[in-house]
């Protein structure tokens, strides 16, 4: 489906210095390069998500859960310079796509590329069927799969200008060019907490009818020069949230993926990178032992030329043959684990913490729902609407299912519909393996059930 320019340049609902605008407000404005290439940008707000995240490692616990605590850096720039922003990433990524064509890696890099009409394309689902695939069709196989470290907060800035000036076919940036760089690059940012303690919560702003922090930008610099902003004083690392962000790393990438493929085609096998999660499979036919472990050193090698640290605890050797998985480097029988889900060399499921974590967010939820019922003696048991929508098929559309309620909900679906895309994906594109994701799912009807205390009309 082609998105039309309010669905690609949507006004963002957060609280920034800037007031929220409508893109066709500034549309003449981030379309000139004349004025983007003297526009001050905002800095950012920068806050962490803390999220737990389901753990099989030994003595990792909280409350009594196999949980570990996480935390992803965030940052989101002010409203007119998100749509700066967003128009450079679109078109750099224009020009990234006519790149690799050229170099014929097109189908290596996947995540963030929106290239022409169709995201299924570049989605997980679709990629990992794809390399699943590939591995059954080999017979046997050697894999390796890796994970870059930090890899939006480690780019090198000089290698990135370099290869955003290749990709653009550029000798110099040009100057709007070189200040959106700039921008992204020597990034100012302050705390959300900071912003919290001198302004207010955003709930409160918001019931004041406040939807940013100044009522002018004059406001805000009084502000800033009392309180002056962080900055990013490295000479790596870019802001996680951005627009540009992702497209940005995917052309810092360029070099490692090319010559990563080129080794993968030497032995007629594939390489595919999703961000910063990537994987090389190679029919067993085409090398020996010795070879895999020497290309596995020359991929090291490779990312240590291109400044990405890879992680030492998620870069595994397997090889795959008489239908199973084997950890080369343990010598044991295991399964791979790719984009959200794991293969022991004949059935795919998902990744036991995306299950784990739907009941675990949904028996919570309800919890609290018969907690407040008691509390306020109601009739009804609350948040209905809430759990219908998340945790029951009422909420997974397509419209097949009986929904008897009405939800007031756009059809963006649930957990349990993208179980069910998985599904169909993996049985369409990895048809000789045995594919498990909806029976990861199947009693989830009388799970949900017997948390809320009676039945819900539809089907399953």
């Amino acid at each position: 489906m082609v998105k039309n320019e309010d669905e690609i340049y949507q006004k963002k609902r957060y609280i920034h210095f800037d007031h929220r605008k409508e893109y066709k407000q500034v549309k003449s404005y981030v379309s000139n390069p004349d004025k983007i290439a003297k526009h001050s940008f905002l800095p950012f707000i920068y806050f962490p998500i803390i999220f737990e995240k389901f753990s099989k490692e030994k003595n990792i616990e909280k409350n009594n859960r196999p949980v570990k605590v996480k935390k992803r850096e965030i940052m989101y720039a002010g409203h007119l310079d998100n749509f700066i922003y967003k128009h450079y990433s679109i078109k750099l990524n224009n020009k990234y796509n006519e790149w690799v064509q050229k170099q014929k890696i097109d189908e290596c890099s996947i995540a963030y590329r929106n290239k022409g009409n169709s995201e299924e394309n570049f989605s997980n689902i679709t990629s990992a069927a794809e390399v699943i695939n590939k591995i059954v069709s080999y017979n046997e196989a050697y894999i390796l799969i890796g994970d870059f470290t930090n890899f939006f907060g480690s780019l090198d800035h000089k290698l990135l200008k370099e290869r955003v000036k290749v990709v653009l076919g550029e000798n110099r940036l040009p100057a709007d060019w070189f200040n959106v760089f700039n921008s992204i690059t020597r990034y100012g940012f302050y705390d959300k907490e900071i912003l919290i303690r001198e302004k207010g919560t955003d709930k409160d702003l918001k019931n004041n009818r406040q939807y940013s922090y100044f009522k002018k930008l004059s406001d805000y610099r009084k502000f800033s020069r009392r309180i002056p902003c962080k900055s990013n004083k490295n000479n790596y690392g870019i802001p996680q949230g951005s627009a540009i962000s992702a497209v940005l790393a995917n052309v810092y990438a360029i070099d490692f993926d090319k010559k990563a493929k080129e080794l993968a085609s030497k032995y007629q096998g594939i390489y595919r990178r999703y961000s910063d999660d990537f994987i090389l499979v190679i029919p067993k036919g085409n090398l020996t032992l010795t070879d895999f472990i020497h290309m596995r050193n020359e991929i090291i090698k490779l990312s240590k030329e291109n400044k990405i640290e890879l992680q030492k605890e998620k870069t595994k050797s397997y090889l795959y043959e008489q239908k199973k998985i084997i950890n080369i480097d343990k010598v044991d029988h295991f399964h791979l684990d790719y984009l959200g889900f794991t293969f022991d060399g004949q059935n795919v499921r998902m990744r036991n913490k995306s299950s784990y974590k739907f009941y675990r967010n949904a028996y919570k939820l309800i919890r609290k729902a018969h907690y407040v019922k008691r509390q306020k003696d109601l009739k009804k048991l609350p948040y209905r609407r809430k759990i219908y929508r998340y945790f029951t098929d009422l909420g997974a559309f397509p419209e097949e299912y009986n929904t008897e309620i009405k939800l007031g909900v756009k059809k963006y679906g649930n957990f349990i519909s993208y179980a069910e895309r998985c599904q169909k994906s993996f049985n369409k594109i990895s048809p000789n393996t045995n594919n498990l994701m909806m029976d990861q799912m199947k009693n989830r009807k009388k799970y949900i059930e017997k948390r809320l205390g009676y039945r819900i009309h539809t089907k399953v």
